[in-house]
């Protein structure tokens, strides 16, 4: 089965590719833009248990599902496990100084920390903390990195400021697997 998800913007294509390898479906290709899409697709197959590869396609690029069959309700959370999600580029409100060395602090907190969390998400403003602005930051999210968190970044987002070159740590992610990243662990942190 092909699935044309051309012009579809993430996490759509994460979705219709998700429908039919739940649905049963083998030899499932799907084509997509660019290689954004590309990586999200991949870490779903790897969710589901069914090994996604790609080729160029034209302009575009074709991913391709290995056959097999679907791991259902393969991301069970554990009962201690924890995401750290940040929606601005600063703790608080109220003075942006103060609220932007809080969430350095707070990211070198956690890298130093021996509970890490399984993810840190990054959305709207947030993901400005993740260019390279204060390279403390980056550092302490490739510690985290090791250790064994995923780090995701909303892609709309960096788009929508402009920041896609900018990206220093982090995969760039889409809302699909940011949402499910949430529902995987038994509790989210918003700073």
């Amino acid at each position: 089965m092909r699935i044309d998800a051309g012009g579809k913007q993430c996490p759509i294509p994460v979705i219709m590719a998700k429908k039919e390898l739940e649905a049963g479906e083998q030899d499932v290709e799907i084509i997509v833009d660019g290689p954004t899409q590309v990586g999200n697709l991949e870490r779903l197959g790897d969710a589901l248990g069914r090994k996604a590869t790609s080729e160029p396609f034209g302009e575009k690029f074709l991913v391709k599902f290995a056959n097999g069959e679907t791991i259902k309700g393969a991301s069970v959370a554990e009962a201690d496990t924890y995401a750290v999600f940040f929606n601005t580029n600063a703790i608080g409100t109220n003075n942006s100084e103060l609220g932007g060395n809080l969430a350095k602090m707070a990211i070198y907190t956690l890298s130093e920390s021996e509970r890490i969390p399984a993810y840190v998400l990054f959305m709207n403003e947030g993901v400005k903390l993740v260019t390279g602005v204060e390279p403390q930051i980056v550092d302490n999210l490739n510690t985290l990195i090791e250790k064994g968190t995923k780090v995701l970044v909303c892609g709309t987002c960096l788009n929508f400021y402009g920041l896609k070159d900018e990206l220093k740590v982090g995969t760039v992610s889409n809302m699909y697997d940011i949402l499910g990243a949430m529902q995987e662990v038994s509790k989210v942190i918003k700073l």
